[in-house]
């Protein structure tokens, strides 16, 4: 049986649950500001990607890619809010600096299929 993909949200209860599921340490205890920092990065990722092809509709029904952009686009999006002020996030000394929407997203959201353009 075949799963549908949705965005990942914070409504019903249900969705809350699975976003603790891909990502445990969500800031699940302000669900209003949880939803927002989804909803920017959703949008980010939407904006940022290729137009779908004929007849498919991301917002509605994306494809696994991109929800999985968005999970990771949320996460650094919440580091980023998260951050000292000089930029650096971790414990113990070691430091790390987020890049929201960095080559990473970037390129799971638009893969490269190794073949050359030409403009």
């Amino acid at each position: 049986m075949a799963t549908t993909i949705t965005w990942y949200t914070t409504e019903p209860q249900e969705q809350v649950e699975r976003l603790e599921a891909a990502w445990p340490e969500a800031p699940v205890e302000n669900l209003d500001l949880l939803a927002m920092i989804l909803d920017v990065a959703q949008t980010q990722v939407l904006a940022f990607a290729p137009a779908p092809p004929d007849g498919e509709d991301w917002e509605a029904a994306p494809p696994a890619r991109l929800v999985y952009a968005q999970l990771q686009q949320t996460i650094n999006l919440w580091n980023a809010g998260s951050a000292s002020p000089t930029g650096d996030v971790g414990p113990e000394g070691f430091s790390f600096t987020p890049r929201p929407l960095d080559k990473t997203i970037r390129t799971i959201i638009r893969p490269i299929d190794g073949k050359p353009d030409v403009l």
